[in-house]
């Protein structure tokens, strides 16, 4: 980002406050997208504090290109903060200037993608000032104000304590956690983002042999590989129709020849005893697929039959909204397990379980 110097009210103060990045994450991934940070952009990236927990916020010294390697991020913004009284401050020639090169800046990030318009996430967003303000952005840009559909995104919002404010912009037409190889959407389709956290629990290695049960359409596989390869990704499913779907998305992610799909049941598999180090499921939930009452049958047998495939210290780690099929589950067959971290996620709505697990010695 270019220098700033100016000192008048509404512009920023200093240069320390010029490169400020911000990571959104879907609840319960908010650890794991700071140790992401923190694991790929080391010497590069400072975290920083800020109230809002469920972001990130850092500076970054690299190239901004690379910051869309993350998988745990749902969204990624460039933030600038200005010290005007109220949002009509923005509209000063100066702070115009500095907005519009800061999405100059964003857009070049991602150069092709296409935008229908510029859109304001913000309260009062409708309001006279932030029309104003949003014609005069659109204009300098060239592109249409649509602020009820518009896709290049800017959230205003008050700063820590109130002071000031802050404009966010964000990278990209859709969110960044909005994968590009999804080329079939199979139904109860997991999250990108949530898929890589199930991936990133599991602790993943180059050494691991990996199965994914009940794949579906692949993506858990995919954030499997896209994180770090593998020894073997096997993925399973009784479904023709998920497996082909699997098979597309697989390929459209350039992981063609890296994954073996087999139709199968989870409960009685074709392969030996301890054939795998980490297992990883998304079970039914009983909403879009499967029901709950058959959920407890099918749940116990999925873990009998990880237990058999998975090797003594390889972990299992488990997803479902259904959460009293969990509980249901028999001890007899859980204590087979060392219960490692138990956390809810968040998205549209829904609140899954994920249950990590590590194989007891046998």
């Amino acid at each position: 980002m270019a220098k700033h110097t100016h000192t008048k009210r509404g512009s920023r103060s200093n240069e320390d406050t010029s490169a400020l990045w911000v990571a959104s994450a879907l609840p319960g991934l908010e650890d794991l997208l700071r140790e992401e940070i923190d694991r790929k952009f080391k010497g590069q990236a400072a975290l920083t504090r800020h109230t809002r927990t469920s972001e990130c916020h850092f500076r970054f010294k690299g190239r901004p290109q690379a910051l869309l390697s993350l998988r745990l991020c749902h969204s990624l913004y460039l933030r600038r903060d200005f010290a005007v009284i109220r949002p009509r401050g923005l509209l000063s020639p100066e702070n115009i200037v500095l907005m519009v090169r800061d999405i100059s800046s964003v857009m070049s990030i991602t150069p092709a993608d296409q935008y229908t318009g510029l859109r304001w996430e913000a309260a009062g967003s409708n309001s006279p000032t932030m029309q104003r303000l949003g014609l005069k952005l659109a204009e300098e840009l060239g592109i249409p104000f649509r602020n009820d559909t518009g896709d290049l995104v800017i959230t205003l919002r008050p700063g820590p304590d109130k002071k000031g404010w802050e404009v966010l912009y964000r990278v990209g037409n859709r969110p960044l956690g909005t994968r590009a190889w999804r080329k079939v959407d199979y139904r109860g389709s997991l999250s990108g983002t949530i898929a890589a956290a199930l991936v990133e629990l599991s602790s993943p290695s180059r050494r691991d042999r990996f199965l994914n049960l009940m794949c579906g359409s692949g993506t858990i596989m995919i954030e499997r590989l896209k994180r770090v390869a593998a020894r073997a990704t096997v993925g399973v499913d009784n479904s023709a129709a998920a497996l082909i779907a699997a098979q597309q998305n697989c390929a459209a992610a350039g992981l063609s020849g890296q994954i073996l799909l087999v139709k199968g049941d989870a409960r009685r598999l074709p392969f030996e005893d301890r054939s795998f180090d980490k297992l990883c499921v998304d079970l039914p939930w009983g909403e879009s697929i499967g029901t709950r009452a058959s959920n407890a049958s099918l749940y116990r047998g999925t873990f009998e039959e990880s237990y058999r495939l998975c090797l003594p210290g390889g972990k299992l780690v488990v997803l479902t909204q259904d959460h009293r099929a969990l509980e249901a589950l028999p001890t007899d067959v859980e204590s087979r397990w060392e219960l490692l971290d138990k956390r809810t996620f968040v998205q549209r709505g829904f609140k899954p379980q994920c249950r990590v697990y590590r194989k007891r010695g046998e």
